[in-house]
């Protein structure tokens, strides 16, 4: 089957209109809900995964993540706000089970960085998923944005001013340049040699996307604990995917989040590979694509 896409679009409960890309399968079947990592959108690569679940015989949905970001409505632009993201994929679920290509009670969420931690918190809540899937998973706002402690004075002034009907200071999310990232005192918040070739590479892929969020977005993601939702996923089985040297969300914090999960789960470690390496086009990705192929014939099928 050649890999096809069409592009569709759907509304949350808020009245916003959420881009995406509908990968139909050639007859009804399971469908997989995936949206993008931190300020990511669905260009960056997540083409790779949808081609290969579509190959399976499985419809994917994948759309902007999130709201704020990329073709999708909202505001403030690229503002992150991981409560209503988490409530996108509700909304997500409900028009992918409207679709003539998919049955509705084989269905799995799946999600990568932030949107792994979104995707456990909302399989948390949402039983009327089959599976989740999730690969390098935000664990811990607390843990995450520690070193933000600092900047707090910063942020409540800048609320004042966005109250006030000023635009919020904006925050790059990657180096601008190579030399940036190897200085080690970027300002960006993925401020790696390896976060600025990802990214560098992913704006070749096409999409409106900026080197910015608002500064507000850290403050969002403070509160942000998908560890303490992670117990609540079962009996809905979870997989989760994790890069042996990831340095973006450490290595540790996901095994140690994986613990608190209940059975039923699995879990399988990508052997010399960091954060962005089990992307399509990464040194891990064949290994990652594989597991979760494997896991989700078991769950689906």
């Amino acid at each position: 089957m050649t890999a096809s896409h069409r592009d569709v679009e759907f509304k949350t409960l808020d009245g916003l209109t959420l881009k995406a890309w509908f990968y139909p399968a050639a007859a009804k079947g399971p469908c997989i809900i995936m949206s993008h990592g931190f300020a990511g959108i669905r260009h960056h690569n997540l083409s790779h995964f949808a081609e290969c679940f579509q190959a399976e015989g499985w419809s994917t949905l994948v759309y902007d993540d999130n709201r704020n970001f990329g073709d999708s409505e909202g505001l403030p632009r690229n503002e992150i706000d991981p409560t209503f993201q988490v409530r996108d994929y509700f909304d997500a679920f409900d028009f992918a089970a409207s679709q003539s290509e998919v049955d509705g009670a084989r269905i799995a969420y799946w999600g990568t960085s932030l949107s792994g931690g979104n995707a456990i918190c909302a399989a948390a809540i949402d039983k009327r998923i089959r599976a989740v899937v999730v690969q390098s998973p935000f664990v811990s706002g607390e843990h995450q944005t520690a070193p933000l402690a600092a900047m707090l004075p910063a942020i409540f002034a800048n609320r004042t001013s966005v109250r006030e009907g000023k635009a919020s200071v904006m925050v790059p999310v990657v180096p601008a340049t190579l030399e940036e990232a190897e200085s080690g005192r970027s300002p960006a918040v993925l401020g790696t040699v390896e976060t600025f070739h990802f990214m560098n590479d992913m704006e070749k892929s096409g999409g409106e996307w900026k080197n910015e969020v608002t500064l507000q977005s850290m403050f969002n993601l403070m509160a942000h604990e998908p560890k303490r939702f992670v117990h609540r996923i079962a009996p809905t089985p979870l997989l989760m995917v994790v890069p042996e040297q990831d340095t973006t969300v450490e290595t540790k914090a996901q095994l140690d989040m994986y613990r608190l999960a209940l059975e039923p789960k699995q879990i399988h470690l990508v052997k010399d590979c960091g954060h962005f390496g089990i992307y399509g086009g990464g040194v891990g990705f064949d290994e990652n694509i594989r597991v979760q192929i494997e896991f989700l014939r078991r769950i689906l099928e």
